[in-house]
């Protein structure tokens, strides 16, 4: 995606991005996947709260907002499809299950604990009737190095509208009733498709229960 101004002058990361409607975001569970600033990031709606963050997964450029959300230890959580890593919607923080030993010498899965921030998250926000996006880039954070790949978005749009194929319901990204083109155009600065939160192994997300 060229930059705005045909590279004239330097472009302003932090500028407000138009990435879809109030309607496509109406309700709990729905999503949209965007390109921002040649940044591929998701806005979901959970429990009526937008949130924001890296749609690439940090630790090898998967897919991980096609994932399954879940809740983990009272958070919620999306599920990166490739190797199952476990990441805070809102912080970003990457979840894992210590393993903890019985006192016959059994190692067996024990509480949840972070290992800090690893995925970037993002300002999303509504205003008449429309979602915006305001990109957070101060400072490092490890998702920054897939975050504007080319072979990585593709994948992840490939992901959300099942893995390339249509129906079934695997990842299906519809918005109004019709099928939109991987990062098809909104505006000149956003690209997104909008959807629900199926996981790329086709399943409903859920809430409650702790894996």
């Amino acid at each position: 995606m060229e930059a705005v101004g045909g590279g004239a002058k330097e472009e302003d990361v932090t500028e407000e991005v138009v990435v879809g409607t109030a309607a496509q975001l109406g309700r709990h569970g729905s999503k949209v996947q965007a390109r921002v600033h040649n940044r591929f990031v998701t806005v979901f709606n959970l429990n009526g709260k937008l949130h924001c963050l890296d749609a690439v997964c940090y630790h090898a450029g998967g897919p991980l907002t096609v994932g399954d959300i879940e809740e983990i230890d009272g958070k919620a959580c999306v599920r990166c499809p490739w190797h199952n890593y476990c990441v805070t919607v809102e912080t970003g923080e990457k979840l894992y299950q210590k393993l903890v030993r019985t006192e016959d010498g059994k190692m067996v899965p024990g509480g949840w604990d972070s290992v800090g921030k690893r995925q970037r998250t993002h300002r999303a926000f509504e205003r008449n009737g429309e979602v915006l996006v305001v990109l957070d880039v101060e400072g490092d954070c490890e998702s920054d190095k897939y975050a504007k790949d080319e072979a990585c978005g593709r994948r992840l749009a490939s992901s959300a509208l099942g893995f390339g194929g249509g129906g079934g319901g695997r990842g299906g990204v519809r918005a109004g009733g019709r099928r939109l083109p991987p990062f098809g155009g909104l505006r000149e600065k956003a690209r997104a498709t909008a959807g629900h939160l199926f996981g790329a192994d086709g399943k409903m997300p859920f809430f409650g229960r702790q894996k």
